[in-house]
């Protein structure tokens, strides 16, 4: 019996396996079967932060993580001012990990998308997830893991 409940363990923990990958200034959480690439940034701007692309092999959408360094904290106007999103549109303010700020989901030409515009003291995380197909509601639960996992890169000592 014992040996019985020590294999289910096992399986239980390898099934749930999640690799923790670190950027310059945040980290977060990839469940198994995701992987991610980065676009390096080409420009002399060094505030604007190299493209993290994460995706499933199997799936269809992809999401984007474009991180960008501002001089000093971002305030709930400015984040709003930068999403684009007409004003008339309600966003409420979010947490996500150690982040906040707002999400909008929407569908175009068949797609669909969703996208947050977060903010950590000194960093700005613009975040899309699109696929071209529409998507189930496990991959939403999975593509919010992924978001909800991100921690500012000043907590990763403790």
């Amino acid at each position: 019996m014992k040996h019985l409940f020590a294999i289910a363990i096992v399986g239980i923990t390898t099934s749930s396996f999640a690799e923790t990958v670190l950027f310059s200034s945040f980290r977060l959480e990839l469940e198994d079967g995701w992987v991610y690439d980065l676009e390096r940034v080409t420009q002399a701007h060094n505030e604007i932060g190299d493209l993290i692309r994460i995706y499933h092999p199997g799936g269809d959408g992809i999401l984007k993580i474009r991180p960008i360094s501002v001089p000093g904290s971002v305030s709930q106007e400015t984040l709003r001012n930068m999403t684009n999103v007409d004003s008339s549109t309600a966003l409420n303010w979010q947490g996500w990990g150690d982040y906040s700020g707002y999400q909008h989901d929407y569908s175009e030409g068949g797609s669909f998308f969703r996208q947050w515009w977060i903010a950590n003291e000194e960093t700005i995380l613009l975040i899309v997830y699109d696929s071209s197909t529409e998507i189930t509601a496990i991959e939403i639960d999975q593509i919010n893991k992924i978001v909800n996992s991100i921690k500012a890169h000043t907590t990763l000592t403790n």
